[in-house]
């Protein structure tokens, strides 16, 4: 049946494929950037023994926020809030129980953001403006646990058109656009210089990045226009009425490339992996039909069961999903069949009838089931290697014996249920509304609308959501600012340290890779806490050094004081020897002040 407006399908239709296959892709990313705050920063920068009190932070940035990680500062609490997010992230990956998970997802999400601003980056605020959208979107509705085991059939039309869809394609190319718009300073146009100035950051710039610098002033220049120029006209060609899906292909695939560049040359954190998972939702459902029609679809698949077993049901249903088995597969309990039920008790496995009318058992069948994948096909010559026969047998008897109590786990874990897809008319509307919102919201970034009455209007709601949004990275121009710090300090004994490098010799000259940081976020915090604005938080900063100093150090080895020392280098134009000036962010005593004043200062180095 034909749409009655094509035209709005094509410049605001998702097909339900490439929802799964954004889903997928988001999901992983989130789990990736949870996974490493449990890991790596948990204490740090989740919970009040860390640099930011809950006090402070309701002082100084709580108005209309979400602070749910302020019930409890404990490091537990902030590992639970943790730990379930990342649960939800993975439940939202494979498409289990999906809208749930994205509503979980998007509450935790802003909440552990919400615990401190001062680490926040580029890609946490477009995830959080993502899964905004998504509630919205009939994510689960291909490759996902869910339509594997609903008693309801997804949507049987593969294009998803709606004020949601309309909504997270405009969302995904309004980075860029204003983004574009906020890049008004001569170093993007004319001179060309803004990815000169940007990897000559070497607090960013990658091994890679700087190798690249070298001696290529003409192509830093061919760069700086090809990102300013991407990000003005990919926008506008994507929504052109007129625009093919060829034009829109190639300007997703342009704006891919240009964050594959970001990855090589700057470290910016996970905002370039973000940027791609937002970008497959302009993949068109042609790309999908086309994988289709390599795949052998004229040909039968068989694949059988055994009836009295629900678990060895759900598990064909699951792989007939993931692994995008031909729409023809016929799937039913071998019992019903002549061939296939005799061949079931026998050899007590499933059976897998081929296009070749070969029966293949146990490893085997799985085999060929991946041989008839449109997406894993490729895996079925790795997969059918005589090394993995063994093994493969082997894991599916052992699975086959325990089919008794994986059936328990499964009907209560996997039940057969309706699923509702589709949000409704009403949830819509809303989307609807947001989406006129966030175009006022970010013309108002740009001054094209009066920004002091659209502020005071929506700040609270768009706060409250986590998706105020501002898209002025390396904009107007990139910083001229670089360098990097040093943190001597002062023991009881009086001998000098290093605060960050325990047990190392304390050095003033730059490093080898001034990059080279313990992760982006340490990174941003401690370029943020040198700022004036940020003045506030330099003594909680400091007491939380003193307390991982001071927690097991021994007698005379107690840190007295400390001080952060700015080694400001600033970018100089091509051509240009930079120079170095250190500067004193601020002092912090340990200990009582009394005793602290006893002591001598950590001198600055004698060369300067």
């Amino acid at each position: 049946m034909k749409s009655a407006a094509p035209r709005l399908d094509a410049l605001f239709g998702i097909d339900l494929r490439t929802l799964a296959l954004f889903r997928v892709a988001l999901a992983g990313v989130i789990s990736v950037d949870l996974l490493r705050r449990l890991c790596l920063d948990l204490v740090a920068f989740h919970s009040g023994w860390g640099v930011l009190p809950g006090g402070y932070l309701l002082e100084t940035d709580s108005l209309w926020r979400l602070n749910l990680l302020l019930v409890n500062e404990q490091p537990w609490f902030a590992a639970l809030c943790l730990s379930v997010a990342l649960t939800a992230a993975l439940s939202m990956l494979v498409g289990y129980r999906t809208r749930a998970a994205v509503i979980v997802l998007f509450v935790l999400v802003a909440a552990i953001q919400n615990r401190n601003p001062m680490i926040l980056i580029g890609g946490d605020l477009l995830i959080c403006c993502l899964l905004f959208w998504s509630l919205f979107l009939p994510l689960g509705a291909r490759w996902s646990v869910d339509a594997a085991l609903s008693t309801v059939p997804p949507p049987p039309a593969n294009l998803h058109r709606s004020w949601a869809s309309a909504g997270v394609l405009v969302q995904v190319m309004s980075v860029y656009f204003f983004s574009a718009v906020l890049k008004n300073g001569a170093d993007w146009w004319p001179s060309g210089l803004a990815v000169y100035y940007t990897i000559e950051l070497e607090r960013y710039a990658t091994p890679f990045g700087r190798w690249l610098l070298a001696d290529r002033q003409g192509l830093m220049q061919a760069l700086s226009y090809f990102v300013y120029f991407l990000e003005w006209l990919g926008p506008l060609i994507v929504f052109l009425p007129w625009a093919s899906r060829v034009n829109r292909f190639i300007v997703m695939l342009l704006l891919m490339g240009m964050h594959v560049g970001f990855i090589l040359c700057i470290e910016i954190g996970h905002f370039p992996y973000v940027s791609l998972s937002s970008l497959t939702l302009f993949l068109g459902g042609w790309f999908w039909d086309a994988l289709d029609r390599r795949a052998v679809r004229d040909s039968p698949l068989q694949l059988f069961y055994d009836r009295d077993c629900g678990f060895c049901l759900k598990m064909c249903l699951l792989l007939r999903t993931f692994l995008v088995l031909p729409r023809g597969l016929v799937l039913k309990p071998a019992q019903d069949d002549a061939r296939a039920g005799p061949l079931l008790e026998a050899h007590y496995s499933w059976v897998v009838i081929d296009a070749n009318d070969q029966a293949h058992l146990k490893w085997e069948a799985f085999v060929a089931l991946l041989r008839a994948s449109a997406l894993f096909g490729w895996l079925a010559p790795l997969a059918a290697w005589r090394l993995w026969r063994a093994p493969g047998t082997w894991a599916y008897d052992l699975v086959g014996r325990a089919r008794g109590p994986l059936g328990a786990v499964s009907g209560w874990l996997l039940p057969l249920r309706p699923v509702r897809f589709e949000v409704g008319k009403r949830a819509q509307e809303v989307a609807g509304l947001f989406l006129l919102l966030v175009l006022v919201w970010n013309a108002a970034t740009i001054e094209r609308v009066p920004s002091q009455p659209v502020y005071a209007t929506l700040t609270p709601v768009f706060r409250l959501l986590r998706i105020d949004q501002l898209w002025n990275m390396f904009a107007p121009y990139p910083s001229r600012a670089d360098g990097w710090t040093v943190f001597p300090g002062r023991l009881e004994d009086g001998s000098e340290v290093d605060v960050l490098r325990p047990g190392q010799p304390l050095k003033w000259d730059k490093p080898a890779r001034p990059s080279q940081h313990e992760n982006i976020r340490w990174h941003t915090y401690r370029w943020r806490i040198w700022e004036k604005r940020n003045a506030g938080h330099r003594l909680h900063y400091g007491r939380y050094l003193c307390r991982q100093w001071n927690a097991d150090a021994a007698e005379g080895q107690r840190l007295l004081s400390f001080r952060m020392v700015w080694m400001q280098e600033f970018t100089v134009p091509p051509g240009q020897v930079p120079t170095v000036k250190p500067a004193t962010g601020w002092s912090h005593q340990c200990v009582d002040r009394e005793k602290a004043d006893r002591q001598t200062p950590p001198p600055l180095p004698p060369s300067f």
